[in-house]
């Protein structure tokens, strides 16, 4: 993966939450209020989907250089922009299904750029609860957590036991890169 340190990666801020969702459109509401009163995109990422920080920081990497840097984004926000390069996909209707939705999940939040008050700011959105203490960088992965990411990115038994599936966010953080490909 190439050094994304520098001026192509704005301040931000990830915070890990837990979030109890009974109605999404009132929640991305509070959210879209919470950004816009910060000044700052958020981008609420369902933790189930993600293979980890790699992942996580690899596609905020390439959405910041595709957005702030190239200007040549595929969506028309940034936050779709981040959740297509989460998903690995130029497909809105399969970024998507990374995001929040409705019902109990943990969350990856991602605050571009990072602000001073954010876990305040966050912490007040309703439905989110930050713990008081986010899990490691390299979060042990489920059978069932290691299952749905290697359908959602397409990896075959035969390549997982090939790298081991201790390297399997380092997988899915390559298939982000490849994307690239495909734009």
């Amino acid at each position: 993966m190439n050094n994304v340190a520098g001026p192509l990666m704005p301040t931000h801020a990830i915070l890990f939450a837990n979030a109890e969702i009974s109605d999404i459109q009132e929640f991305l509401s509070a959210v879209h209020a919470t950004a816009d009163r910060i000044d700052a995109h958020i981008i609420c990422i369902n933790a189930d989907r993600v293979a980890g920080r790699l992942h996580l920081d690899a596609a905020l990497a390439h959405a910041c250089r595709t957005w702030f840097t190239d200007k040549n984004p595929v969506a028309r926000s940034f936050e779709m922009e981040l959740l297509l390069w989460v998903a690995a996909s130029r497909q809105t209707s399969v970024a998507a299904k990374f995001g929040a939705q409705k019902g109990k999940m943990p969350l990856w939040v991602v605050i571009v750029p990072a602000v001073e008050n954010a876990a305040d700011e966050i912490a007040r959105i309703p439905g989110i609860t930050l713990p008081p203490a986010p899990p490691a960088g390299t979060e042990p992965i489920c059978a069932e957590k290691r299952s749905r990411l290697m359908q959602d990115f397409s990896i075959t038994e035969t390549e997982l036991a090939t790298i081991g599936t201790q390297r399997l966010p380092e997988l899915i953080a390559e298939r982000v890169a490849l994307s690239a490909v495909y734009r």
